[in-house]
């Protein structure tokens, strides 16, 4: 092999090794953002009412220049269908005592912002945890819907008019919300990648004082950069 033909050969080498070089890892900065998906899983009396659901999260924290510890601010979704012999047991239609007309569909969405103290130890390897821990407000949602018709408007724009039809969709009848204040305590596993963003599967749970107490465990993969 040549001379020439080798630095074309290990060129493409030595650029990586560069750029995994000056990488920083996520960790490492000042303030490192995140964002995950993934399912979320009631808990107690909750698991009893909703069906396991989903969950998006996503924030930033602001990591001390000292030592392991950081302040995670937290913004997340959590929603979850409410079990179908839940909504058997309601009564869309009170003035009939003979029969229950039961809601064909129920959805629960909790809205969440949360202060986190974090642990996070450096270390030199791919793989790195974390531990978090915090207190935060919850704005709680509830719907009932009934699958039918109702009006609506279609647009021809060819020709450039519109008349009223039929519109086939869910309806809302009946809904409710709350705020309540809430705590929460987890932890998360890391996979740094070559680039110096990091890979992370997080569990977090989550307590709220609602009327009941409802509690769930949203599990969520996401990238920290």
């Amino acid at each position: 092999m040549t001379p020439k033909s080798l630095r074309i050969a290990l060129g493409p080498a030595a650029l990586a090794l560069c750029c995994a070089v000056n990488a920083q890892a996520a960790i490492d900065k000042p303030v490192v953002g995140h964002v995950g998906f993934g399912p979320a899983f009631p808990q107690g009396d909750a698991g009893d009412t909703v069906e396991s659901g989903w969950a998006l999260h996503g924030g930033a924290t602001w990591m001390s220049p000292s030592g392991p510890l950081g302040l995670r601010l937290d913004f997340g979704v959590d929603w979850f269908d409410i079990k179908r012999d839940v909504l058997n047991l309601i009564d869309t239609e009170p003035g009939s005592p003979l029969t229950i007309e039961a809601p064909d569909n129920g959805d629960v969405r909790s809205w969440s912002g949360t202060v986190d103290l974090m642990w996070n130890p450096s270390n030199k390897g791919k793989v790195g945890f974390y531990l978090v821990g915090g207190v935060g407000i919850y704005y709680n949602q509830y719907g009932l819907s009934e699958n039918g018709y109702g009006t609506g408007y279609w647009c021809d724009w060819y020709w450039g008019y519109c008349y009223p039809t039929l519109v086939e969709g869910q309806y809302v009848i009946e809904s409710g919300n709350s705020w309540d204040w809430g705590l929460n305590a987890g932890g998360g596993v890391t996979f740094e990648l070559s680039s110096g963003a990091e890979l992370y599967l997080e569990a977090t749970y989550h307590w709220v004082d609602t009327e009941n107490s409802a509690s769930w465990v949203p599990v969520t993969f996401g990238i920290r950069w």
